[in-house]
């Protein structure tokens, strides 16, 4: 029978306590990098484990915005973004002298609040730096689907901006990728998925099985504007 004292330590407990802090250590650094690996390659998939897939009847707006070294040649005063060039570990990653979109819809990951969704890379392993148009640092990429006709048609959209300080250029260098979070539909329909980044050389991402709803061929998600300084309005 003792007492404990809050502040206090009692002599007798000390042997054992040091044992027990001794032990905990050596543990933890017996241990620690397939702890640190877990966290990495499974606690993000776990986070996703129990949200729902995006069931929707309209396109989303779209949603891959990329940031990068200012735009000298810009008017300025752009929507910008801290979703930065990442430099590549792997060198495997994307086909050599040549830029890639590449969906990976196996890797499920949170896509917003609520639901799942996967990643998507952008990757630039041509001999130099990359530059794209953008929107507020919006890049023109989409989601489309095959039809029923077998046409590949858009089911997201790009928002206009009704103001040309939006319009700019984005920067990715060689050996670099951005990363997007993309959203993982669910819908009526079984069909045939990729992405495409706009442009005067499009260029197309690998296709993926998948399932949407047929009111994400025609019908836009919508948008109010928050304010007078708002340039968007769908």
């Amino acid at each position: 029978m003792f007492t404990v004292v809050r502040g206090a330590t009692c002599p007798a407990m000390l042997p054992f306590a040091i044992w027990c802090a001794s032990f905990a250590a050596s543990i933890y650094m017996r241990f620690h990098p397939i702890l640190l690996l877990l966290a990495i390659t499974v606690l993000p998939h776990t986070r996703a484990v129990g949200r729902e897939s995006v069931n929707v009847n309209y396109m989303l707006r779209g949603y891959c915005f990329a940031g990068s070294r200012p735009d000298k040649d810009a008017f300025g005063g752009y929507g910008g973004s801290d979703n930065l060039p990442r430099k590549l570990s792997d060198l495997t990653v994307g086909r050599e002298g040549k830029l890639s979109l590449i969906a990976l819809p196996d890797e499920v990951v949170p896509f917003g609040k609520s639901h799942q969704g996967f990643r998507l890379i952008l990757v630039n392993r041509t001999d130099g730096e990359a530059q794209f148009a953008a929107s507020d640092s919006r890049l023109p990429i989409v989601m489309e689907a095959m039809d029923r006709d077998g046409r590949w048609r858009p089911i997201e959209y790009l928002p206009s901006s009704g103001c040309g300080n939006s319009y700019h250029r984005v920067f990715l260098p060689h050996n670099h990728s951005w990363e997007f979070i993309a959203p993982k539909f669910e819908g009526r329909w079984d069909t045939k998925l990729r992405f495409v980044l706009q442009g005067e050389k499009p260029i197309y991402s690998n296709t993926f099985e998948g399932s949407i709803n047929p009111g994400q061929f025609t019908v836009k998600q919508g948008y109010e504007p928050t304010g007078l300084m708002d340039p968007y309005n769908d």
